[in-house]
C-alpha cells in the first residue's frame, strides 16, 4: 500500500499532548527581511501548523492569514496570537484548492509543508495563484543530504511516521520547482545542522576550523549540509 500523508494524520498529531509548541523559524523570517519590508504587507501561510511564523510577522506589523486543513491547528494559531497579543485571521482551506481570490497577497510562505505532498507543482501553482505580481513565495523544506532523510525512510517504511509519509528536497530540485511554477529565482539559504553533523561544526578545534567553516558557509556547498533549505521567488 502507498505511503501517503493524509488529514487525519495531522488531526491525530494535534490532539497528541506532546505536540511541538511553536516555533519560530527565526533564519527563514530574517532572509525574508532581507529583502523586503514586513511591515504592512498583506502575507500568507499555507500549513500554518501552530503558526509561531504568522505570530511573529504579525509583532512586525504585517497584515498576516494563516491556512491549515485541520480546525485543530487554527484553535492553537488563535490562542497562540491571543497570548502574543496581536491579530491573525486563520482559514480553514486546502493548500491546493485555496479560499483566496487571485492575486491577493505580498507574500505566500510555508514551512514544512511542501515536502507532504506527491505532487508538490500542483502546491506551487495555486500559491502563485493567490500572489500579486512582484509578490514573493517562499518555500521552506527539509533537504534532502542528511541523515534525517535517512531516519525518515526508516520510520516511513515502518509506519512509523507521524505525518505518514514525507520526503526531502536538493537545493537543485527545490529551485527547478520554483522556476517551472514561473518565479523567479531571488535568493537561496540553508539553516540548522541534524544529528552529528551539528556536533561536528560546533567543535572547537581553533582558528582554521572556523575559518573553514566560514568558507563553506559562505558557499553553495553549505545548502547541501544545512538540515532545511529554503527558496525566495518572485512572481
Amino acid at each position: 500500500m502507498e505511503k501517503t500523508s493524509t488529514k487525519q494524520h495531522w488531526q491525530s498529531y494535534w490532539k497528541t499532548p506532546d505536540h511541538q509548541p511553536p516555533v519560530v523559524h527565526e533564519e527563514m523570517l530574517s532572509e525574508l527581511q532581507h529583502i523586503t519590508n514586513i511591515k504592512g504587507k498583506k502575507i500568507l501561510e499555507v500549513g500554518a501548523g501552530m503558526g509561531g511564523d504568522s505570530v511573529r510577522l504579525a509583532e512586525f506589523g504585517a497584515s498576516v492569514t494563516a491556512v491549515d486543513y485541520t480546525q485543530e491547528s487554527l484553535d492553537e494559531i488563535d490562542e497562540f496570537a491571543k497570548k502574543h497579543n496581536v491579530s491573525v485571521d486563520t482559514v480553514r482551506g486546502d493548500a491546493r484548492e485555496l479560499p483566496f481570490k487571485d492575486e491577493v497577497f505580498d507574500i505566500v510562505f510555508h514551512q514544512g509543508l511542501l515536502e507532504h505532498f506527491k505532487d508538490p507543482s500542483v502546491i506551487l501553482s495555486e500559491h502563485v495563484r493567490v500572489l500579486k505580481k512582484r509578490g514573493y513565495l517562499v518555500v521552506d523544506v527539509p533537504q534532502a543530504f542528511t541523515t534525517y532523510t535517512i531516519k525518515k525512510k526508516i520510520a516511513i517504511a515502518r509506519g512509523a511516521w507521524f505525518a505518514g509519509w514525507e520526503r526531502s528536497f536538493s537545493i537543485g530540485q527545490l529551485e527547478h520547482l520554483m522556476r517551472e511554477a514561473g518565479l523567479s529565482i531571488v535568493r537561496a539559504y540553508g539553516w540548522g545542522y541534524y544529528g552529528k553533523l551539528h556536533a561536528i561544526r560546533n567543535l572547537n578545534l581553533g582558528k582554521w576550523y572556523e575559518q573553514l567553516w566560514g568558507i563553506i558557509e559562505k558557499s553553495r556547498m553549505k545548502l547541501y549540509l544545512n538540515w532545511c533549505i529554503g527558496v525566495i521567488a518572485q512572481k
